[in-house]
């Protein structure tokens, strides 16, 4: 009998961290695991993931939605179904109920860090309640080196987090009936220079800076080149963004494409990526640029400063710096060499970054998890009555 393995998550959209949870699913076909995949009902349509596992026969578990401590009960329904399960949590919502769960019926646990982006107020509180699982896990399993130093300050002593990055695959590919995207299409001449970034759009991302930053390139090189910058995906900080760049006069040269199911469409229309964030783990989006040998420009948060060397695969700008991000742009706007040696250079990934590498410290993780003796189950449980 295959050992099951549950990887849970909170999701409306298949994004970066369902992308890796989906490939390393399909990738474990003919193996010794059976791996189920697991979300919540948190909006009106079944999460996409569970549509994603679904087309490729991975059973999945859909749990209710909202946030509310009977989910601990619920989850640890499922898991006593499961005899034997190894539990793998990703995100603030999914660790803290997993451990709880985990903890309740004895299940032996893994909890995964995304990230922290501190969005909002709500968001804040939940990954303070996000802090207090991941100091009290089993095991725990970071993007990137700068996460993994994070969490060990707050384990105090429990066992080190593990750090896993994530791998390099193609965006997420959705069926759709939609015309091919084209610089005709949107009104950009065959020899303008494009700019691009895709994420989400909210504050911790650091959008405005690039905004500011095209500003600033679009006044230093004037009409020598047409430049222009593409901005896809949807959030809070879409407002604020549309109307900065209406204040400097932008109309025309800066595109918000909204959520695209495809992003690859629009990522091999760029002649750059620009990755501004403010805090990251392993950015996707990154990796996804290298895949198809973009040249990038990232801040160097998080775990980018591993998968990027500054003027050898991309090149490197300290967060909110909007001179240095600027200055980065119009080096790689006016340097032909520059960029075709960017793009070469990810022709070669680092293969800390590969498929097959994720696959196997993954496993290596599920072999010293599944060795451990199980967790006591408490006594008594006393949940907290109300919702968080």
């Amino acid at each position: 009998m295959k050992q099951r393995v549950l990887h849970l998550i909170s999701s409306s959209f298949i994004g970066g961290p369902e992308k890796q949870i989906l490939q390393h699913a399909f990738s474990m076909e003919g193996s010794p695991y059976q791996i189920e995949v697991g979300s919540f009902f948190d909006q009106p349509e079944p999460p996409e993931i569970l549509h994603g596992a679904e087309a490729h026969n991975i059973p999945t578990v859909c749990l209710g939605g909202g946030i509310r401590l009977s989910l601990i009960s619920e989850l640890s329904r499922i898991l006593n179904e499961r005899p034997g399960v190894l539990l793998c949590t990703h995100g603030f919502k999914a660790n803290f109920v997993g451990y709880f769960a985990a903890r309740r019926t004895g299940t032996r646990h893994i909890a995964f860090l995304r990230g922290w982006t501190a969005e909002n107020n709500r968001v804040k509180l939940y990954e303070v309640l996000e802090r207090f699982a991941l100091s009290r896990a089993p095991y725990v399993v970071c993007v990137s080196r700068r996460q993994a130093e994070q969490v060990a300050r707050l384990r105090r002593g429990r066992t080190q987090p593990f750090v896993i990055q994530n791998a390099m695959f193609p965006p997420w590919s959705r069926p759709d009936k939609e015309q091919p995207v084209t610089r005709a299409a949107l009104g950009i001449s065959d020899d303008a220079f494009i700019f691009g970034s895709v994420g989400r759009l909210s504050i911790e991302k650091g959008h405005r800076f690039m905004i500011d930053a095209f500003h600033q390139v679009q006044a230093k090189l004037g009409d020598s080149r047409r430049l222009h910058l593409i901005v896809v995906g949807d959030g809070h900080e879409q407002p604020a963004l549309e109307q900065q760049a209406a204040g400097y006069g932008l109309a025309g040269r800066v595109h918000f494409a909204g959520f695209q199911g495809n992003p690859e469409r629009w990522m091999r229309l760029l002649d750059c990526l620009v990755q501004p964030s403010l805090t990251e783990g392993t950015p996707n989006s990154v990796l996804e640029a290298m895949y198809f040998n973009v040249p990038v420009i990232a801040t160097s948060v998080g775990g980018v400063p591993d998968l990027i060397t500054h003027g050898d695969n991309g090149l490197l700008a300290q967060p909110g710096d909007v001179d240095a991000l600027s200055s980065a742009m119009c080096q790689i706007v006016l340097d032909a060499d520059l960029r075709n040696r960017l793009a070469g250079a990810s022709q070669q990934p680092d293969w800390s970054y590969s498929p097959a590498v994720q696959k196997e410290k993954l496993l290596a993780v599920y072999k010293t998890a599944l060795a451990a003796p199980p967790g006591l189950q408490p006594k008594r449980f006393y949940p907290l009555k109300g919702a968080l």
